[in-house]
């Protein structure tokens, strides 16, 4: 048996795979199992026991309509697959399915040998599931996984001391950024919240962000009267993953750290707006999430026209500091 899931998107999307891939290989023990991947995001698939292999495709590359998808077309056929499934079901991933030449096509267009039309508002990994189904793959646990290896978590350990953190206080992230602005906090809030977080509970606080979100990191930190600890534009997605590992507590704007921190095991309150908690929250007893209804939320994805944001402005330190000071009182009494 020879089997490839597909799913091209985003981070936290290809995070929110690893449920459906645990589910086939504990299906099928000893099938050659592969995933195509973005190029962009394989980095959270790496060091995956159930995956034989990693197939990558370059979304931003400059032929990606015509070079890139014969390239990977190529690979595809070479590989013989006698069963895809296309977790992604847009009309490009189909495309690279039907001529991956496998027999059996699971998604949800005319190009499927079996179709399945997503039904209902649910979390992401239960439409996964859905499609494992359809074939006859038994999926339940929801959980993500990230599997790091131990020279990884070395190195997170000797980073966060070089940056000089109490070794004997609770380490508390902060992400600030979101791939969409929209769904973005407002950092003077979550520089509040650094803020009380060293006078309540003397906590390292350490702010994370990638290349774009350099100057956002910045700003909250300089926001902050308390010193915090910047890290962002120079972390690969491994490196970030093992740094949030670090984390007692992960406080986050929708997006696709969020799911790394759920999927290293890192407890998660997470901020939402515009995005669809339903379809994309953490899911179990150690994540949070903060959120109000407001007649618009969940709204048209990465959509530039809102004016107000009222979704995450109705968000108030106040009811964030709440939740969190509750979770770390816990755990300082546990320590």
């Amino acid at each position: 048996m020879r089997i490839l899931l597909i799913r091209l998107s985003s981070l936290g999307d290809v995070v929110l795979t690893t449920p459906a891939i645990r589910a086939v290989r504990l299906h099928f023990p000893d099938a050659y199992i592969a995933m195509l991947v973005a190029k962009q995001s394989a980095d959270a698939l790496r060091e995956n026991p159930h995956l034989n292999e990693i197939i990558t495709f370059d979304r931003f590359a400059k032929d990606k309509d015509t070079g890139e998808m014969l390239r990977v077309i190529r690979h595809l056929r070479k590989r013989r697959f006698t069963l895809t499934i296309d977790l992604q079901r847009k009309f490009r991933t189909e495309i690279l399915m039907y001529f991956s030449g496998a027999a059996e096509r699971v998604g949800k267009g005319k190009l499927c040998t079996i179709r399945v039309q997503e039904q209902g508002n649910k979390h992401a990994t239960v439409h996964y599931f859905d499609l494992l189904r359809a074939v006859g793959i038994p999926a339940a646990d929801q959980r993500l996984e990230l599997f790091l290896a131990e020279s990884e978590r070395s190195d997170a350990a000797k980073r966060l001391d070089t940056a000089g953190i109490d070794k004997m206080a609770l380490n508390v992230g902060l992400f600030p950024g979101a791939g969409w602005k929209l769904r973005e906090w407002m950092p003077e809030r979550f520089a509040a919240i650094g803020d009380r977080l060293i006078t309540h509970f003397n906590a390292n606080v350490l702010v994370f962000g990638g290349q774009k979100e350099a100057e956002l990191v910045k700003t909250v930190v300089n926001l902050m009267e308390a010193p915090a600890i910047p890290f962002a534009g120079n972390l690969q997605i491994r490196q970030l993953a093992a740094c949030i590992e670090q984390c007692d507590l992960f406080l986050t704007n929708d997006t696709g750290p969020m799911h790394i921190a759920a999927a290293v095991g890192t407890p998660t309150l997470s901020l939402f707006g515009p995005g669809n908690h339903i379809r994309f929250q953490p899911i179990g007893a150690r994540h949070q999430i903060i959120r109000h209804d407001v007649p618009c939320s969940p709204c048209k994805q990465f959509t530039d026209t809102c004016k107000d944001n009222i979704c995450m402005k109705g968000i108030a330190v106040e009811e964030v500091w709440q939740s969190i000071s509750s979770t770390l009182g816990k755990l300082s009494d546990a320590i």
